[in-house]
């Protein structure tokens, strides 16, 4: 029987299967599968080494895999039959389509906030700058700094710079957002201002997946929630699960050490 559009499932926005990285001996990611929903934000968690920005890395084929594929809306993003000169164009489209957010803000230090938010649609892109520069103010509305247009990333704080790095992130308009870790190099109370952010866009519907040791985010935002530990997905369960119930030993033991 064909399904209804009621019971047919939604395909994935991504999907990884049997994802693989290595660095010489060392394997960082042993078999990886994940699907993400479109919409949908899956927070990672996991300890350090675990694998989890290393996977990240090479969704955006920062890092390129071992061995596996991933698909962005059921297109291969990691094919590697093609010649090197295509391959290099592929990836850069990818990357147009799946944004990324590290730690470090990477701001251009020479440009003012707008400059930096307008930088990859005109060069990249190749957009009129006057639709450019309208987007780029309506996007530092959303992370509450229309009033920094004019700054340098010298004259913001950690907090600031992060949020200026997520617009600047936005204005490719990407299908998926990735956050590696993003609050990790801030000041405690400079971290609000940026998970409240994120929340938004989640509100809003971004397909999006964060590594993350913030557990309270991981709760209040998360669809899902996957624990990773030695290159794997240990447990992969709704936030509610996760914390009041894991069923894995090992995420038992490392939820126990990082809710004290």
């Amino acid at each position: 029987m064909t399904p209804t559009s009621s019971t047919r499932p939604i395909d994935p926005m991504l999907e990884i299967r049997s994802l693989q990285k290595s660095y010489g001996q060392l394997n960082v990611l042993n078999g990886v599968d994940l699907k993400v929903a479109p919409r949908e934000v899956l927070v990672i968690i996991g300890p350090s080494g675990s694998g989890k920005s290393t996977l990240l890395r090479c969704i955006n084929h920062l890092e390129e895999p071992t061995g596996g594929q991933i698909y962005l809306e059921g297109e291969l993003i990691n094919d590697t039959g093609r010649s090197r000169k295509d391959f290099e164009k592929h990836i850069n489209h990818i990357r147009c389509q799946v944004g990324m957010v590290f730690q470090q803000f990477n701001l251009f230090p020479h440009m003012t906030v707008l400059e930096n938010v307008m930088e990859a649609p005109l060069l990249v892109l190749k957009k009129d700058k006057t639709t450019v520069r309208d987007n780029a103010l309506e996007l530092l509305g959303k992370v509450g700094l229309s009033d920094k247009t004019s700054a340098y990333p010298s004259m913001l704080s950690g907090g600031q710079q992060q949020r200026v790095a997520i617009a600047r992130a936005l204005a490719m308009e990407p299908k998926v957002m990735l956050f590696d870790e993003v609050t990790s190099a801030l000041d405690p109370e400079l971290v609000g201002d940026v998970l409240r952010v994120m929340e938004d866009l989640a509100r809003d519907g971004m397909t999006m997946l964060v590594v993350t040791h913030e557990m309270g985010f991981a709760e209040k935002v998360g669809d899902r929630v996957i624990f990773m530990a030695d290159g794997v997905v240990v447990e992969d369960a709704s936030p509610q699960a996760m914390f009041s119930n894991p069923q894995e030993r090992r995420t038992r033991q490392f939820l126990k050490e990082v809710l004290k």
